[in-house]
């Protein structure tokens, strides 16, 4: 490995009998990606990341057979899968270029054709880390030749980028790290504008599902004397705060911050 130790690496291939299997079904690389990681997931449940982590298990603990499980469990701290599919989603060079130019902190060029253009267009960026989010991954960077914190950090979706090359131009990593960035965030998405605190009021008709299903990771959940919820949320961006508040429609009231009122109130009218 690159830190001197050694790794057992294992190729794993699906047999003819893969068309006998009956629903249920799991890829074996999904099997035993869940295999390792069902342990740090499970202090999710019940969070608003949770989502279908939980179905995902279920699948896994249906699929897999105890021995395969106590086997992975046993060697999850050394294991490594090479898959070789017939047809890569991603090419192995670009992601080796990508991974080699966060591990050496260089600029990244990209070839990267965003939802607003046709054609793929140059970009020079400096690669934070790689994001999994909703099923895609996302590089998390900033645009490069720009001063330090000027700038909100990007995700760029992986499969818009038809290539990335590094540099030879090394940059420094930014004083606040891609998971704390994120670790009391609903989406991965950030506005220039700095986020700021929320406090909601939730009618009674949707105070349980405020309550069960977190409406943010942070928030803080107050039961009121009429069955409703007051939710205080220390740090929220508007443009995900939004669209979450309007889709309860009448079951909420924003009560900070005010000008989060008027763009709701402009919002419903237009």
């Amino acid at each position: 490995s690159p830190r001197g130790g050694s790794c057992a690496a294992f190729a794993i291939c699906i047999g003819p009998g893969r068309d006998e299997l009956r629903p249920p079904v799991i890829g074996v690389i999904e099997l035993l990606s869940l295999a390792v990681a069902r342990d740090f997931l499970a202090p999710l449940a019940g969070t608003f990341y949770w989502r279908d982590v939980g179905q995902l298990i279920c699948r896994l603990e249906t699929v897999a057979t105890p021995q395969l499980l106590e086997y992975v469990d046993k060697h999850k701290e050394g294991l490594v899968v090479h898959p070789r599919p017939n047809t890569a989603k991603y090419a192995s060079r670009m992601l080796a270029g990508i991974n080699r130019a966060i591990r050496q902190r260089v600029e990244l060029e990209i070839r990267y054709t965003s939802l607003a253009a046709a054609r793929p267009k140059k970009r020079t960026i400096q690669p934070e880390a790689l994001v999994v989010y909703e099923g895609s991954i996302y590089i998390a960077a900033y645009p490069a030749a720009t001063p330090p914190d000027t700038e909100p950090i990007r995700f760029y979706k992986l499969d818009r980028i038809s290539d990335a090359r590094p540099t030879s131009r090394a940059f420094e990593r930014r004083r606040q790290p891609v998971e704390d960035l994120l670790a009391d965030s609903m989406t991965i998405f950030r506005g220039a504008d700095p986020a700021r605190r929320y406090r909601l009021r939730i009618a009674p008709a949707r105070a349980r599902w405020a309550i069960e299903k977190p409406f943010h990771p942070g928030q803080i959940a107050r039961q009121q004397a009429d069955g409703g919820v007051l939710l205080e949320i220390p740090r929220a961006w508007d443009d995900e705060m939004l669209p979450q508040l309007l889709a309860l429609c009448e079951h909420v009231e924003v009560l900070e911050p005010e000008e989060a009122r008027d763009r709701l109130l402009a919002t419903a009218r237009a």
